[in-house]
Parts: structure tokens; C-alpha cells; sequence
């Protein structure tokens, strides 16, 4: 099963973070097909569709549960760093194809605690 979202409310939601000077993450919530989870896997294998240091990040993760795929993007420049993967066409591109993995629209989740070693 695929299913279709609406790209540009996922953008809308990305954008208005643009406003946040203290953004130093942005994190999605993909709910996956729980047995497409090894397509899932089989497409983070190819790696990500750009260069990351080039487009400004710092660190990059993805997770999967059965359920999720929970994608991590550290933004060590906040909103400039997050301006540079938006004007990326290959992250929309990559955005686009997970709908045939996925089991509902994307979500973006808010930091609610934090914790660094000094």
C-alpha cells in the first residue's frame, strides 16, 4: 500500500521553522508499512541523495521501528543550514519517493529535552 501526502504542507511546516534561530535539529516521523520496513532499509542502504556537509549539516540519522522511520538532521547553523536542504531538488525528490513505504503523512517532531556532555 502507498500512500500519497501532500509535500507542500510538509514544506509549510518546514518553513515555519525557518523563524526558530535556535534550531540546531530537525526530526521527521514517517509512519512505514510495517512490512515494507525492509524496503525501507534497502533505501537508506543507497544513502542519502545529496552531499550533507555540503548542504550544511552536522550530523545525520535515520531509525526505524516497525513502524516509523524517524529521520534526524542536525542543523549546527540553524535556519541557514535548514534553508540550504530545502533549496536541495534531490531532498524533495527523496521525500516523494517514500510514499510508496508509507503508512500516513509525515510528521515533524520538536526537541522536548536535550542533553550534551559539556
Amino acid at each position: 500500500m502507498s500512500v500519497s501526502f501532500d509535500i507542500g504542507e510538509l514544506d509549510r511546516e518546514i518553513t515555519a521553522l525557518r523563524s526558530h534561530p535556535h534550531l540546531r535539529k530537525l526530526v521527521i516521523v514517517l509512519p512505514i508499512e510495517p512490512d515494507l520496513r525492509d524496503m525501507a532499509r534497502d533505501v537508506l542502504a543507497e544513502g542519502p541523495p545529496f552531499d550533507l556537509r555540503a548542504a550544511g549539516l552536522d550530523a545525520h540519522e535515520v531509525l526505524l521501528t516497525d513502524n516509523e522511520a524517524i529521520f534526524v538532521f542536525g542543523l549546527p547553523d540553524g535556519p541557514p543550514a535548514l534553508e540550504r536542504i530545502l533549496a536541495e531538488e534531490d531532498f524533495w525528490t527523496v521525500v516523494s519517493s517514500w510514499e510508496r513505504i508509507a503508512a500516513g503523512p509525515p510528521r515533524i517532531a520538536s526537541v522536548a529535552f536535550d542533553w550534551h556532555a559539556a
